[in-house]
């Protein structure tokens, strides 16, 4: 495998800049556009552009598979939970 230089350098400039602007988006989604799904997928891309530059070893020494499921299991209760709160 070939080190590519330039990608790891250009990715450890740009994943922090990607990752912080998603949290932007989600901290200001009710003041402008953009919101939680927005910023889902700023943060995502960002993952995946660390995944792809570092491999998937990495990633996962990063974002634990265990963190991923616990994350979207709660997602979808709060969702849920959400929605039968206002049936309520």
């Amino acid at each position: 495998m070939t080190d590519h230089v330039v990608l790891r350098v250009i990715g450890k400039l740009m994943i922090p800049f990607i990752l912080l602007y998603g949290l932007y988006v989600q901290a200001h989604g009710d003041f402008g556009p953009g919101g939680g799904f927005q910023a889902g997928v700023i943060v995502a891309a960002g993952i995946i552009l660390y995944g792809l530059i570092h491999g998937v070893a990495a990633t996962q020494r990063v974002v634990p598979p265990r963190a991923v499921e616990v994350l979207a299991a709660t997602g979808v209760l709060v969702y849920a939970g959400v929605g039968f709160v206002t049936i309520l």
